[in-house]
């Protein structure tokens, strides 16, 4: 359904009497003192399966694919011992060993979230690469013979796949570049699978920052914002502002997102199965194309829903002026954030439960308390060597500074003092290369 068709329909969107977010959104609530780190298999699973336009043929199972490989193998070697060998070594434990052979066989995770949390992150990731091109597999290295048989029989199991376009992109930016990196990765799957659980923590870290700073800028295209993190072994001094100041000022933006992402639910039909989902500055975009008498009628149906909102979740009648959509579209998220910010109300609760919940399980690799230097948010080294091969890409190496604008891309600054940093670290770790003794000389290579 088009943004129009949704809008249209705002005026008369049910209030219900719970807050609710469905999409964009890769965490909820934390419920508990237990941290639940995603599935990484099932989330790569749903990735790949979106990326490759495959997925696996109706009723195909893992268990079935192991009877079928089995079967294979035993026609070509007849001996008990070493049959009891290949069971081991590629189909117990949850089949860990073939899932080792190639990322081709996650496929079969696709689909087995266990968890919400694990569903969240594979969905919203996913949806960043709904509208981008099919992703090329590359061939795994050094398979030996029964390798090569098992993922010839996988081939009888897979089919062609095209995904359901649902829900649109919040972040273009980071969709643009998350479709980078993954490509990257599927052109080396033994690298692929050393770093999958690093890159999926890595993207819905990014992710998830860069959609609560971005929210409030509704009214313009999404862009990477500013958010500065030193290297672990940097110290974070007090002169540093934009370090020292970066975690704070991002649990505020935090706030935000449970508020409006359960307002924006309204502007997308949420009891229709067949709406597309779209970013609120979308909705707001598209206001402004329109002719003026469909401004007028859509513009009045929004004032509508306003008025129950507020009516329904106890506020009083919305005071300042409506006359424009932006007046409205103000209207809408402060409401939404005035409903969640109520002292000892159940909203004010839920609110502090997701923002904990981005702290402990989203953001946890990424923060470090400093005691006096208060805590400060880190890439410590391996984040930042997988980060900096995804940002040399295909190239053999790059530019320093061209590096610097390629983390600035994916939501990662880094001040003069870290970049002076890195540059110590690079040389330690041997991928450096100075041309002459020139800053606009030296490159990075990648590690892989």
């Amino acid at each position: 359904m088009s943004l129009k068709e949704n809008l249209q329909a705002v005026a008369s969107a049910e209030i219900k009497d719970r807050n609710f977010v469905n999409h964009f959104l890769t965490f909820r609530q934390q419920r508990g003192e237990k941290i639940s780190d995603p599935d990484v298999m099932a989330v790569a699973g749903e990735l790949l399966s979106i990326a490759w336009r495959k997925a696996l043929k109706k009723g195909a199972t893992l268990d079935k694919f192991t009877e079928a490989c089995m079967a294979r193998l035993s026609a070509k070697i007849a001996d008990d011992e070493f049959e009891s060998l290949l069971q081991q070594m590629y189909f117990d434990n949850d089949a860990k060993g073939l899932f080792q052979v190639s990322p081709e066989f996650m496929l079969f995770k696709s689909g087995s979230a266990s968890s919400g949390n694990t569903r969240h992150v594979g969905t919203v990731l996913g949806n960043m690469l709904l509208s981008r091109p099919e992703v090329a597999q590359g061939s795994p290295d050094n398979l030996n013979f029964l390798e090569a048989e098992l993922l010839a029989e996988l081939q009888s199991s897979i089919t062609p796949y095209s995904p359901p376009d649902a829900t649109e992109d919040y972040l273009p930016f980071m969709g643009e570049v998350f479709a980078e990196d993954l490509a990257l990765l599927c052109s080396y799957p033994g690298y692929m699978m050393q770093n999958l659980k690093a890159f999926v923590s890595l993207y819905n870290f990014l992710y998830s920052a860069q959609l609560a700073m971005n929210l409030r800028s509704w009214r313009t295209d999404p862009s990477s914002k500013p958010l500065y993190f030193i290297m672990d072994t940097e110290r974070a001094s007090s002169e540093r502002t934009y370090v020292r100041e970066a975690l704070s000022s991002l649990l505020d933006y935090v706030e935000d997102l449970f508020p409006v992402l359960s307002a924006l639910e309204y502007l997308n039909q949420p009891e229709s199965k067949e709406a597309t989902r779209y970013p609120l500055w979308k909705h707001y975009q598209h206001i402004q194309t329109l002719p003026v008498e469909e401004v007028r009628e859509i513009n009045s149906g929004l004032k509508r829903f306003l008025e129950r909102y507020r009516e329904t979740r106890g506020r009083e009648p919305w005071s300042d002026e409506l006359s424009t959509s932006e007046d409205i579209f103000k209207a809408i998220v402060a409401t939404s954030k005035e409903i969640f910010s109520q002292a000892r109300s159940s909203q004010l609760t839920v609110n502090r439960k997701v923002v904990a919940s981005f702290e402990t399980e989203v953001a946890r690799h990424f923060i470090q308390n400093r005691k006096r230097g208060g805590r400060v948010l880190i890439m410590n080294q391996d984040y930042l060597l997988l980060l900096t091969n995804l940002a040399v890409g295909s190239r053999e190496k790059l530019q320093y500074q061209q590096l610097i604008e390629e983390f600035k891309r994916r939501g990662v600054w880094f001040d003069q003092q870290s970049q002076q940093a890195l540059i110590e670290f690079y040389e330690r770790v041997g991928n450096l290369e100075r041309m002459s003794d020139s800053g606009d000389a030296v490159y990075v290579r990648k590690t892989i």
